[in-house]
């Protein structure tokens, strides 16, 4: 075999930067396609029962989304009756339960309301489980714009005390002999 036949065969002796890429098909469209739009294909359920589940699946979740979207209006005492409905059906979240129900909400405006808490150990507790209470309020009330605000009670008339340190004070407060009493048998708080 003469050695032109044996170049011949060989792959050409370009580099290989500057060899031009070959086009292969790929999944994600170009700038110059059109985006496919996804075929609607009939189900493949032969039984009548089966189709009918289907469609009642796609409506179940068709309504599910209308929920959301309604801006049907409340009132306070609508309100109040979905958060203390809600608040009843909480068994393991004791603290939050109790805030629930001894912070009662305000309607603010159409449909904004707001929670006055006690102290910043209450507020963490709504705002951790602020979704799920507005899930439920929204379900409940067919109002998907509904808006939680929380905020601290600064001029807490009724003062509550919530350690060991803030009851200590507070009945410091009564009785200054127990700051003596505390300092005598050197007393320590959790």
């Amino acid at each position: 075999m003469p050695a032109s036949d044996t170049h011949r065969s060989a792959s050409p002796s370009i580099p290989p930067a500057t060899q031009t890429p070959t086009l292969a098909a790929t999944s994600t469209p170009s700038a110059t396609q059109t985006p496919r739009k996804p075929i609607n294909r009939r189900p493949t359920n032969t039984s009548l029962t089966g189709l009918l589940e289907t469609t009642q699946k796609t409506q179940v979740t068709h309504h599910a989304g209308e929920a959301l979207q309604e801006t049907n209006p409340f009132t306070e005492e609508e309100l109040i009756g979905c958060w203390n409905a809600f608040a009843a059906t909480i068994e393991k979240k004791v603290h939050l339960k109790n805030t629930m129900i001894n912070c009662q909400p305000v309607l603010k405006e159409e449909f904004l309301f707001e929670v006055v808490v006690h102290n910043p150990g209450q507020q963490e507790e709504l705002l951790n489980h602020n979704a799920s209470i507005l899930q439920a309020l929204r379900t409940q009330l067919k109002n998907g714009k509904i808006q939680l605000k929380i905020r601290i009670d600064e001029a807490n008339e009724k003062r509550l005390a919530y350690t060991s340190a803030e009851k200590f004070e507070l009945l410091n407060e009564i009785n200054p002999l127990l700051s003596k009493l505390k300092d005598e048998f050197n007393l320590m708080f959790d």
